[in-house]
């Protein structure tokens, strides 16, 4: 699974489409964030540190997919005062931001508050 990941991670031309169907496809129509399943053509694509107009953002390592209730209460603000909004969404961020870049998967362990799910239970939390 890393592996896959890493694979992704240097395919900096992918567009977001791709991105997104390739978190489709490994995750399911599920929220980075609150763990709720979501109609896969609603979900949204989310970037887990903000771009701020920067394209460096735009990494696959930095995007996740979100329901449109969690994208809107992120907004811009920072990974940790997200997180620490409610802790609990680090837990799922773990599960489904297995991909993300080291320093946010670290940030994301850092402030949650229970242990991670088995991944048979991911779906019914």
């Amino acid at each position: 699974m890393a592996e896959d990941a890493n694979k992704l991670r240097r395919s900096p031309g992918r567009g977001y489409s791709a991105h997104r169907e390739w978190l489709l496809a490994r995750h399911g129509p599920v929220c980075a964030y609150c763990g709720r399943e979501t109609p896969a053509e609603t979900i949204t694509l989310d970037h887990v540190r903000p771009r701020r107009g920067q394209s460096a953002y735009d990494r696959p390592d930095n995007l996740v997919l979100a329901c449109r209730p969690c994208n809107a209460e992120k907004a811009d603000k920072s990974l940790m005062a997200f997180l620490l909004g409610k802790r609990a969404r680090g837990v799922f961020l773990l599960h489904y931001g297995d991909h993300l870049s080291d320093p946010l998967q670290d940030l994301a362990r850092s402030v949650s508050e229970r242990p991670l799910l088995e991944r048979e239970n991911r779906k019914t939390a």
